[in-house]
């Protein structure tokens, strides 16, 4: 599991946050025990947002030109933006367990994730506009891209409306509702279990793929792909999981190795 642990603050994300997650996400990538994560959060709220008092800064220019000024701006953006990026790019795949609040930064998080679930009691917002600001994380790149209709896009980043979670799901955001955190929790690590007794190889060139193919047409999806098996292709993966079906036993697939880097 991967938590947000700021419950007095409804895990509204700060810069000692966004350390603090990164910390912990480099290690369970680099952990070849972990092939599958769990985003949750403590509290009764995942994520309120980015916690204004880290905004104060744009308040206070003193007496900055504007052109070193907005190098400040952009160093501050970019390492937001970065940090979230992270929960897309890490190789193995991230479940996201949303509860209670999901507002402004929460829902970049989960967009960045692989997989998205909430208790029905969850509600969302892109509140952004409602604060003054564009959106400026992930949610305008990838929201569209996870639901597909770019009105329903518009409209929750125009007006900054709160959501719940059946229309998240009639729309595509999350893939299953549950009644409550318990349930929520429970689904989600039966979920991450199944896929962690896949092979690890096999999961992990799925995810590049998937995201590559979002992001590029399918002839260049194709080719993409068939770099990535000319080699995967050589892994001992297959043929374990092909003598383990004949056995009638669940295939015991190698680890990967440790990584510092992704």
């Amino acid at each position: 599991y991967l938590w947000l642990t700021d419950a007095a603050r409804k895990n509204a994300v700060t810069v000692a946050m966004r350390h603090q997650v990164a910390a912990l996400l480099d290690a369970l990538v680099a952990d070849p025990e972990v092939r599958c994560l769990v985003l949750n959060a403590e509290g009764d709220a995942f994520c309120a947002g980015i916690a204004l008092s880290d905004l104060e800064f744009l308040a206070d220019g003193g007496s900055m030109d504007p052109a070193r000024r907005s190098v400040q701006v952009a160093d501050f953006v970019g390492g937001f933006q970065d940090w979230v990026t992270a929960f897309e790019r890490c190789p193995k795949p991230i479940i996201a367990a949303v509860h209670g609040a999901c507002i402004g930064a929460g829902v970049d998080i989960i967009t960045a994730c692989d997989i998205r679930m909430c208790s029905k009691q969850t509600v969302f917002s892109v509140r952004e506009a409602r604060v003054g600001l564009c959106a400026d994380v992930g949610t305008l790149q990838r929201l569209p891209k996870v639901v597909g209709c770019h009105s329903w896009v518009r409209d929750l980043a125009f007006t900054g409306r709160d959501f719940g979670a059946e229309e998240a799901l009639q729309h595509g955001l999350v893939q299953e509702v549950l009644d409550d955190g318990t349930a929520l929790n429970r689904r989600v690590e039966a979920l991450a279990k199944q896929i962690a007794a896949n092979s690890p190889v096999a999961v992990q060139a799925t995810k590049a793929s998937l995201i590559f193919s979002r992001d590029h047409g399918v002839m260049d999806g194709l080719e993409h792909v068939k770099l990535m098996n000319q080699v995967y292709l050589q892994a001992p993966d297959m043929l374990l999981a092909v003598q383990a079906a004949k056995a009638k036993k669940q295939a015991a697939f190698p680890n990967m190795p440790t990584i510092s880097n992704f």
